[in-house]
This record gives structure tokens, C-alpha cells and sequence, in this order.
């Protein structure tokens, strides 16, 4: 009696298990996605470029799929702290990270990056690009792209740019520009795009390649002179500026910003998700948003973002390995 008792407990423990597993399956089908709030994981603070695309991304995409959808600042190790944790999360769809185009590039400047960006990541849609552009000191005398290079050529070694930090955007933008241009201007570090743009206006350091949104407000307030746009044409937001590349031909300097959900998300989910962005992102009022902070949509299916990240640890691993960039 007693092995007959414990034979029907294990058979309805069965069923009880098998019931649970396919009631989660059912609440994880993409059928039903998405049936309650997802989370936007941001690696940097709020008030930031990054944190204020994911926000206004969010609120439209919100109106979109029906339902809330949250931002979390989740701050530390130049962003890899954040994308380890959605990469660690359950690939349901309801954990995405909203990075920027050094997640491409930290695995060539760290030693050890805590998750591997294809491997742990799914692309879900490529969001936005932003051009940076090249400003200098207002006393620096040169007001052009090429009168700059002819400055530093005579003058080498004399000549401070500023980045936001060993082995990023900006650093490995002109790295890129001194080898373009055989010129030798030496690198001043500083802890964001705030500190850098306040030393280019006081002629700390005499030139920052730095987004236009941040640099925007010092060049109309005359604090700095832009000399050229990062993308390959002049941005709408300084259409007077000319880019970079029409002096230097080839020269790109953009950011990009973009969503990832954990590897092993279903494509069906997957394809829903990118399909509600693509669908947020056609929005008039959402890309005039996104144009008064330098960005420009670029949306797509997640292939696109696959072949920007491939493109990018090209472009940039050549002259990280060139100049031996390690970060710290």
C-alpha cells in the first residue's frame, strides 16, 4: 500500500512539474509577447546620451506594444558590467540592453570583458547614429580641417586633444586622424565629454572630437570652433560645418546606439521586438526627438547591427593594435 501511496505522489508531482513547465512555456510564447513590463538595462547614467535615447525609445515603443516599458541605470566597468547582466538574464524578451558602439571595441582594449558580445548577445535593432565632430579652441589658429593638419605638422608634439577616456570613440577617432594625417598630438584623457569640452574651451587641450549634441551648445556660445563633422556628410544640426572626410577622404568619427537581448531569446520574439522598434522609430515626433539630440534613425533588421559590429571591430582594431591601446 505504502510503494502504491508514493507511486501516486510521484505521478501528480509529474504532472504538477509538466503543468508548471508548459504554463511557463505558454507565458513565454511570442504569441503572447509581450504580457508584462520590459526592462531597458542602460550601462551609463541617466541624463546621458545613451539614457536619453533609451528613454525616449521606451515611451514610444510603450505606446506601441501596450505595455510599460522601464529604463535601469546599471553603471560601472565601461558598460560591461550591464551587458553581462542581460547576457546572464532569461532570454525571454523582457531584458534588453540599450549600448553604444564601444561594446564592439571593448573586447579588443580589455583583457578580460566579462561576456562575450556574440556568443551572450542576440542584435535586435541598430537605433541611432551620431556624428561626432572636431572642435578646437577658439585662439587656436587654424579654421579649417587642413589648416589644422599643417599646424600640427609644424608643430609636433605640441598640439593636446582630449578624450573621455584610454580606448574610447574619441581616443581611437584621432588615432585614426594622426595616422591619416602623419601628425603627432598627444592625448589628454578626461573623465567624460563635460570635463573634455570645458578643457577645449579654456585651451587646456587645443582640440576634441566629441558627439554634436555635447558640443553644440559651445560652439553657438563661441566657447569652441568647429572644424569638421565626423559622419561622411555635414550634420543637419551644423549643415555650415563641412565633414572631415571632404579633406580627408575615408575619415569617419559616428557613434551608434543599439538594443541586444540575451542569446537564446526566440526569433520569433526576437523579429516582434524589432518590428514594434522599427515601428516606434517611423514615428515623426520620435525622430525630430532624436534629431534635437544629434541622432539619426537608423533602424533595420538585426543583421544590420550584426555587420556594424563586425565593420566597427575592423575599422577600429587595425589602429588599436597599431598604436598598442590598452585600457585601463
Amino acid at each position: 500500500m505504502k510503494i502504491q501511496f508514493l507511486g501516486q505522489i510521484k505521478h501528480l508531482l509529474l504532472i504538477l512539474f509538466t503543468l508548471s513547465a508548459f504554463s511557463n512555456a505558454y507565458s513565454q510564447s511570442p504569441n503572447s509577447y509581450p504580457d508584462r513590463p520590459i526592462k531597458f538595462v542602460v550601462p551609463y547614467a541617466a541624463g546621458g546620451g545613451t539614457d536619453i535615447f533609451a528613454r525616449l525609445a521606451a515611451q514610444e515603443l510603450s505606446k506601441q506594444i501596450g505595455q510599460t516599458v522601464i529604463v535601469d541605470n546599471v553603471v560601472g566597468a565601461a558598460g560591461m558590467v550591464a551587458g553581462a547582466m542581460v547576457a546572464k538574464s532569461q532570454p525571454d524578451g523582457y531584458t534588453i540592453l540599450v549600448d553604444q558602439a564601444s561594446i564592439a571595441t571593448n573586447p579588443l582594449l580589455y583583457e578580460k570583458v566579462p561576456f562575450d558580445l556574440k556568443k551572450d548577445l542576440e542584435p535586435v535593432m541598430l537605433g541611432v547614429a551620431l556624428d561626432n565632430i572636431l572642435v578646437v579652441s577658439p585662439g587656436l589658429p587654424a579654421n579649417s580641417i587642413n589648416e589644422l593638419i599643417a599646424l600640427a605638422k609644424n608643430q609636433p608634439g605640441t598640439l593636446n586633444y582630449a578624450s573621455t577616456g584610454i580606448g574610447s570613440p574619441q581616443h581611437l577617432a584621432m588615432e585614426i586622424f594622426k595616422d591619416k594625417t602623419g601628425t603627432n598630438i598627444v592625448h589628454i584623457p578626461y573623465k567624460g565629454g563635460s570635463p573634455g569640452i570645458l578643457a577645449t574651451s579654456t585651451n587646456e587641450v587645443q582640440m576634441f572630437i566629441i558627439s554634436v549634441s555635447t558640443a553644440l551648445p559651445f560652439i553657438k556660445a563661441g566657447k569652441v570652433r568647429a572644424l569638421g563633422n565626423g559622419g561622411l556628410k555635414r550634420s543637419p544640426l551644423l549643415p555650415e560645418v563641412p565633414a572631415i572626410a571632404e579633406s580627408l577622404p575615408g575619415f569617419q568619427s559616428t557613434n551608434w546606439l543599439a538594443f541586444f537581448a540575451p542569446a537564446g531569446t526566440p526569433k520569433p520574439i526576437i523579429q516582434k521586438l524589432n518590428g514594434a522598434l522599427q515601428k516606434a522609430f517611423s514615428n515623426p515626433v520620435l525622430v525630430e526627438q532624436f534629431k534635437q539630440q544629434g541622432m539619426i534613425v537608423l533602424g533595420g533588421p538585426p543583421i544590420d547591427l550584426t555587420n556594424t559590429i563586425n565593420r566597427d571591430m575592423g575599422y577600429f582594431g587595425r589602429i588599436i593594435k597599431s598604436a598598442n591601446i590598452k585600457a585601463e
